[in-house]
């Protein structure tokens, strides 16, 4: 007998033996007052009759009962591999699969939001210095071993709360709440510090040195996503120009002036 038939054989046994006493009871107290006599006859129906109908009939309550519970409990767990699927789901489309960090569509999203009147957020853009030569000179997975240390870098020099992602290529970008100009260059500053000192493994004795330059710009209560990555872009040129491994919240760049420009990797 499987547990199922069992749990219900016992409950239905239960509610059995409970209406057999309760038939006696009513039974007896019935004749005992009609002054009708308690024959041989009165006990079996008050033992069998409960037995033929009660039996079968809790039986097929306690079934019904056990099966209901088993749809609940399969729904829950069909409901359940369900959540876990669309969480799953949702931070595969929101975050870059090689570091882990927000995609660049859901770190402007996180940009663009509403803010409240006095709120003053700052944007960093950070750039890898000479990031296709590190490429060229010792292979893409160096290249992806060095992109993913920097989003380990900026995690760790980040706060909580703070929003961190990939906006392509070696671009990440750091979304520093309830931060202003002066706090964010410090910030920044402590960014560029620690990459800098980031330990790499030498190669064929050739130093794989990996620096960023960092562009920012602080985010006005109705500006526009793009226009602020525009202007933390402009500042990241300048970062570019000036030498490099620097910080800049600077956006004015001479036009005549023949620098690459960062966003193309060639930084």
């Amino acid at each position: 007998m499987t547990p199922r038939a069992r749990r219900i054989l016992g409950k239905a046994t239960v509610v059995t033996i409970i209406a057999i006493v309760a038939t006696f009871g009513l039974s007896f107290t019935a004749r005992l007052a009609l002054q009708m006599p308690i024959d041989w006859l009165s006990w079996v129906e008050c033992t069998f009759i409960p037995i033929l109908i009660g039996m079968p009939v809790a039986s097929y309550i306690f079934s019904q009962a056990e099966t209901i519970q088993d749809t609940c409990d399969k729904l829950e767990k069909s409901n359940a591999a369900l959540r876990e699927t669309h969480d799953r789901l949702t931070f595969v489309t929101s975050h870059d699969p090689m570091t882990g960090l927000l995609s660049r569509g859901e770190f402007i999203a996180r940009m663009a939001r509403n803010r409240d009147v006095g709120e003053c957020e700052t944007l960093l853009l950070i750039d890898p210095d000479h990031f296709s030569l590190i490429n060229d000179k010792h292979g893409y997975s160096k290249g992806d071993e060095a992109l993913i240390r920097i989003a380990k870098a900026l995690v760790y020099m980040s706060r909580p709360g703070d929003a961190i992602g990939r906006l392509g290529g070696g671009e990440f970008g750091v979304l520093l709440r309830d931060v202003c100009e002066e706090q964010a260059i410090i910030i920044a500053e402590n960014i560029r510090r620690h990459i800098e000192g980031i330990p790499w493994v030498q190669r064929r004795h050739n130093d794989v040195k990996v620096t960023v330059s960092i562009g920012g710009a602080e985010i006005a209560r109705h500006a526009d996503a793009q226009d602020v990555l525009r202007a933390a872009g402009r500042c990241l040129f300048e970062a570019k120009r000036r030498g490099r491994n620097r910080v800049s919240f600077e956006c004015e760049i001479p036009r005549l002036l023949n620098v690459e420009d960062p966003r193309t990797g060639r930084g």
